[in-house]
């Protein structure tokens, strides 16, 4: 289990590859405008020149980027933690990670389905990334509450003589 952030790490950084030569292959097929934002029912509702989509391979650098300095600086104050989970760094780097992999997920998903409706692959997106950002919230509940009871259990062993 101690190897699992690094390959939590890989395959996020694989998926940020992805992103960059998915964008790269199809780049030239891609219609003058694509699409960025789309409404309740996956159509799109909003649209970019396709140069704007090489911005968002340079956002998702970024967030990968940052997320990979906050796993390896647990401590950082940009990471906001319960100090509890951070007392414990291997702990602490896992959850990172994992919410390093979801976000790779969900930046990945969203590249590929803007890059598939601008080809006119679909007509529409799949609800595939609004399952992500609701597993993303699932997982900050999960560490909420297991915060919880590492504090609670911690705060019996410090009431007892």
């Amino acid at each position: 289990m101690k190897k699992l952030p690094f390959y939590l790490k890989i395959i996020s950084f694989v998926l940020l590859i992805f992103i960059w030569d998915y964008i790269f292959i199809n780049y030239r097929n891609l219609p003058l405008s694509v699409p960025i934002h789309f409404d309740w029912d996956g159509k799109p509702n909003f649209f970019v020149p396709r140069i704007m989509i090489w911005f968002f391979a340079g956002v998702a650098t970024f967030i990968y980027l940052l997320i990979f300095y906050l796993s390896k600086n647990i401590n950082s104050p940009l990471l906001k933690m319960p100090q509890n989970l951070k007392e414990d760094s291997l702990k602490a780097e896992k959850i990172v990670s994992v919410y390093h992999l979801i976000m790779m997920m969900i930046l990945t998903v969203i590249t590929y389905e803007s890059i598939a409706v601008g080809l006119e692959k679909y007509d529409t997106v799949s609800p595939l990334t609004n399952y992500l950002i609701i597993l993303l919230f699932l997982v900050v509940i999960a560490m909420m509450i297991y915060s919880y009871q590492i504090s609670k259990k911690n705060g019996s062993q410090n009431a007892l003589p």
